[in-house]
């Protein structure tokens, strides 16, 4: 009998319409983002924070002397860029905060709903011969434990000897 119960709750349908739409409004208000192609980020200096004093340091100069700079150099280009990243930082980090905070809640969601899944699983499997049309749920559960190869394999398949109650760290 499983025990891990590490969540417990729901959101209804209206709930869940109505964050997607608030996410909506914000991809709508986010009108700015762009999405780039792999080759594209490759080809891109990576910055990230750690450069944030010597990118801010070097704005603050070509604000204060535009003059030393090739006429070519967009001072004001730069200073918009600067801008945007200092207005995008703690959006993308209340995003990010968001975001493992619904990944880690689904996780969990799966990990609970696994261990009653083989629960199931295992009393269909104990029953299968004594109640009318349980086999062929049995055969159909069986199904995700059944060895594969290839590349289903490299993708992962339950094994029915990795899975039992008894094995769950969590039970």
């Amino acid at each position: 009998m499983s025990i891990q119960k590490v969540i417990s709750t729901s959101l209804s349908e209206a709930e869940m319409k109505a964050i997607l739409n608030k996410i909506a409004v914000i991809r709508s208000d986010l009108n700015v983002l762009i999405t780039l192609e792999t080759s594209q980020n490759k080809a891109l200096f990576k910055a990230g924070n750690v450069y944030s004093p010597f990118i801010n340091k070097a704005n603050a100069a070509a604000q204060a002397y535009p003059e030393i700079l090739p006429k070519i150099f967009s001072v004001e280009e730069f200073g918009k860029d600067c801008d945007l990243i200092e207005v995008l930082t703690p959006i993308q980090n209340q995003i990010n905060e968001l975001a493992k905070g619904v990944h880690d809640t689904l996780m969990t969601a799966h990990s609970d709903a696994l261990v009653k899944a083989i629960e199931v699983y295992d009393a269909v499997k104990q029953q299968k011969d004594t109640e009318p049309g349980l086999a062929s749920t049995y055969e159909e559960l069986s199904v995700s434990f059944q060895p594969l190869t290839g590349k289903a394999h490299q993708v992962g398949v339950i094994r029915e000897s990795n899975f039992s109650l008894s094995n769950c760290p969590a039970c």
